[in-house]
């Protein structure tokens, strides 16, 4: 009991006196306090939620196998933050019957999740904690397609998707330390190669892609052959753990830089244009 106090206590003060090193624990940016979040940002801050989850779990998973430790208590206290805070700004935009039972569904999976991540990380604690990883990205995707679908035409689909591939960059990081936990071999890892794969092919050929985006997609690609090698480094040494938790977040953060790029382009462009034109743009 002693342990765990210890424990939730090292987390809980990890929040302040920190710098964060990535866009993907920044505030959310809009005008104003009280601005009305736009469609975008509301598909961009929900479905960051997604990629959260899965960054806390796979910083818990982490610190079980002792590498880099330090850092990844770093990153579990920022995403936790940044969870919260996540929550609090997608609940102005949550403004229908739907909306909110989402919502309230994402917030009470995270409340035990974040429970979960209280106590010391082990083998058996982190296979429970990643059950619970599930339940709260399923959730959180759920509300993301539910304001993707309150989009005019469709225009934040690309941000979804865009985000998604945020989430992946934890998700497959995540099971790889899972796996090399368990000692169980890493075959639920191949559907999400492939997916996070395709989906960066879609965004190249998105009509919203401008020569900017564009150019981050080329990094991104660039990270993801690096981040790839790592994961199919052999053995679970401390070597491969370590680079693929360096990589993982390095992919990360331009997949939340394009993710970025794409909702303010939605946020000034749609806005400008005709319904029946704005439905084509993603």
């Amino acid at each position: 009991m002693l342990r765990q106090a210890m424990w939730a206590i090292s987390i809980s003060c990890l929040g302040g006196g920190l710098i964060a090193t990535a866009t993907a624990v920044a505030a959310p940016a809009v005008e104003s306090a009280h601005a009305e979040p736009s469609r975008g940002e509301l598909v961009n801050e929900s479905g960051r939620l997604r990629m959260l989850a899965e960054r806390m779990g796979k910083a818990y998973a982490q610190i079980a196998l002792n590498v880099m430790p330090d850092k990844a208590r770093e990153q579990m206290a920022q995403s936790q933050k940044r969870f919260e805070d996540n929550l609090r700004f997608v609940a102005r935009g949550a403004n229908t019957p739907e909306l909110k039972s989402q919502l309230q569904a994402v917030t009470t999976a995270y409340r035990s999740y974040a429970l979960a991540l209280t106590v010391p990380p082990t083998r058996d604690s982190v296979a429970l904690a990643h059950r619970q990883t599930e339940q709260v990205v399923a959730d959180a995707d759920r509300l993301t397609a539910a304001f993707d679908a309150h989009a005019q035409g469709g225009t934040a689909k690309i941000v979804n998707i865009s985000g998604r591939e945020r989430m992946l960059s934890q998700r497959l990081a995540r099971l790889y330390f899972a796996a090399a936990l368990s000692g169980n071999n890493k075959s639920d890892i191949e559907k999400y190669r492939i997916e996070f794969k395709n989906a960066l092919v879609t965004l190249e050929g998105a009509p919203l892609s401008s020569p900017e985006i564009k150019r981050e997609l080329e990094l991104a690609k660039t990270q993801w052959l690096f981040f790839d090698q790592a994961m199919q480094g052999i053995g679970d040494t401390a070597s491969n753990i370590r680079n693929v938790a360096t990589t993982s977040e390095r992919l990360l953060e331009t997949m939340d830089n394009i993710t970025a790029m794409y909702s303010n382009s939605l946020k000034y462009l749609v806005g400008a244009l005709p319904a029946w034109i704005a439905s084509g743009i993603a």
